[in-house]
């Protein structure tokens, strides 16, 4: 639930095949590009290692929730460059629907 709770604020570093998010509660997510292979998360790990590709203009992560159901999330600039949108998509074959949850920052000025 950690994953799909919404943070109040992000920040967003870029470095060459890599990501960092930061938010609020100061969480650090590591997103990389480059196929690597991920470090698998101990509990108490400070920063969070995920998998990712670019789609076009949109950042996609390949994750899954503690219950072992797939979950991704999108990450995208609006149209004017002027908000972030994160959409999380998570399968659920109970109900055999995805959940879609989306997320969206506004630039800080």
């Amino acid at each position: 639930m950690e994953t799909m709770r919404p943070s109040n604020s992000l920040k967003v570093e870029q470095k060459e095949n890599e990501f960092d998010l930061t938010d609020d509660r100061q969480d650090r997510t590591e997103i990389f590009t480059d196929g690597r292979k991920i470090q698998k998360p101990k509990n108490n790990q400070p920063v969070r290692e995920v998998a990712a590709h670019l789609d076009g203009t949109q950042l996609v992560t390949d994750e899954k929730t503690p219950q072992g159901q797939k979950l991704s999330r999108t990450f995208e600039l609006s149209p004017d460059g002027l908000q972030l949108i994160e959409t999380i998509h998570v399968d659920n074959p109970r109900s055999r629907a995805p959940l879609s949850l989306r997320y969206v920052y506004d630039a800080a000025s």
